[in-house]
């Protein structure tokens, strides 16, 4: 599985701790993720809301 969530987040010029603020994400939680952790479902939800994407999106099969 590809996880793009750091690409999709520089894209958008946003930081870690600016994703944390709009997704109620905390900057460690994020960071594990973007390192390959794989997020829970509801945590997956929160990232592409708050990045304008789907979670089809971040994550490729």
């Amino acid at each position: 599985m590809i996880n793009r969530v750091k690409e999709v987040r520089l894209i958008q010029k946003m930081t870690l701790e600016g994703l944390s603020a709009v997704s109620g994400v905390p900057t460690s939680t994020i960071g594990d993720i973007e390192q390959g952790a794989e997020p829970r479902v509801i945590t997956a939800i929160r990232l592409a809301r708050a990045l304008g994407t789907q979670v089809e999106c971040l994550w490729l099969v």
